[in-house]
């Protein structure tokens, strides 16, 4: 072999290597376009609700603290759309995504790209045990009971005024197994003494992951009530994401005694 062509297969050679170590074994290079460093920071929620019959996610993302906004996000084959600070997915019917794991996928092309591993719980059902007859004469607590749900590693519950569902309104708790406790004050006025008569929606939820709070206000019927351990640590990929199933709602009827 003559050594121009020696010399033509040593490039070929170094070119190889240098695209192997930007692709790495995740499939994303890693690095911004002009070689530095990228942090990337997503926060989100998946929600499959079977009272809008409906499966909604939100995720927002940064890189390097500011919002990006040129990104693609997808779960499984629907694509998210960027919308008033998020990427948001809207479709119908609740059991778009049945039981199982789903990969969550971030591209910021051609700089990065990174799956996250999310996992969907089975659906549930829910219904008021105390009071029995679903009549609350002073706005006793309310205990809930539910089926269970497989998959699921906790549950919250949530109690909110039935006009008031999905605007950011009422009280959620974290819960027990099968059983949750709707206290006294989520059927008071902020005085915390005054009772606030009427009908109310109950929900449980089940979660997977780590669900995002803030995100769970606009796809909720109540917001969760708080967050939980951010669960992605993925090198240049952080952040917090989980999915909810929320079983059908229950109600009760508020009442001065």
């Amino acid at each position: 072999m003559s050594k121009s062509k020696l010399y033509l297969v040593g490039l070929a050679l170094l070119a190889g290597l240098g695209l192997t170590a930007m692709i790495g074994c995740d499939g994303s290079s890693g690095t911004g376009g002009n070689g530095s460093d990228m942090d990337y920071r997503l926060t989100g929620i998946l929600v499959e609700d079977w009272n809008r019959f409906a499966t909604r996610a939100e995720v927002v993302l940064t890189r390097n603290d500011s919002l990006l906004d040129s990104a693609l996000v997808w779960v499984g084959d629907q694509t998210l759309t960027f919308e008033s600070g998020e990427y948001r997915l809207s479709v119908e019917p609740a059991g778009t995504y049945p039981r199982g794991d789903y990969d969550l996928v971030v591209a910021d092309l051609p700089n990065f790209r990174d799956t996250v591993i999310i996992s969907i719980a089975d659906s549930f059902t829910l219904s008021v045990s105390l009071p029995p007859t679903r009549e609350n004469p002073g706005g006793d607590q309310v205990t809930l009971n539910w089926t269970g749900s497989a998959g699921v590693d906790a549950y919250a519950v949530a109690a909110v005024p039935r006009h008031l569902a999905y605007t950011g309104a009422g009280y959620s708790g974290w819960a027990g197994s099968t059983e949750g406790t709707i206290p006294l004050s989520a059927f008071r006025w902020s005085d915390g003494i005054a009772l606030d008569t009427g009908w109310y929606y109950v929900f449980a939820y089940g979660y997977v992951g780590s669900p995002d709070s803030a995100a769970s206000a606009h796809v909720l019927p109540v917001p969760l009530p708080g967050n939980l351990t951010p669960n992605i640590d993925q090198g240049e990929l952080t952040g917090r994401f989980g999915t909810v199933v929320v079983a059908g709602r229950d109600s009760v009827w508020v009442r001065l005694q």
